[in-house]
């Protein structure tokens, strides 16, 4: 139990941190509208997985990807500054799927009420 409390207290402050340095220290505008959407950390509290998405179709997912994951040392470097930990956590970045499946399954259902209404 405690274990994973642990876990959830740092991946929530990685979070955090994250979305605020992301934003402020990046000075790239093609990632300035990113949000943090969530982060897993392992066990060890060696690495964690942050998830990111966008409104802004500009990019695809897998270049924000990429754009991300370019930065993670240096990233890492100034969370490392910002959080009080033993040992900050490599950082990968993957682009989260849900907001874009949740945008798609809410106009299914607004089309399928305007079916039956017909």
């Amino acid at each position: 139990m405690f274990e994973t409390d642990r876990t959830r207290r740092v991946a929530e402050l990685i979070k955090r941190q994250l979305a605020m340095l992301i934003m402020r220290e990046l000075n790239d505008s093609r990632i300035n509208s990113v949000s943090v959407t969530g982060v897993t950390v392992s066990r060890d509290l060696k690495q964690s997985t942050v998830y990111v998405s966008t409104l802004d179709k500009t990019l695809e997912p897998r270049q924000i990807e990429q754009l991300l994951n370019r930065s993670s040392k240096y990233l890492r470097h100034l969370l490392s500054q910002q959080v009080d930990l033993k040992m900050t956590p490599k950082l990968v970045f993957e682009y989260d799927h849900s907001l874009q499946r949740g945008v798609e399954l809410t106009q299914l259902i607004d089309k399928l009420n305007n079916n039956n209404a017909a």
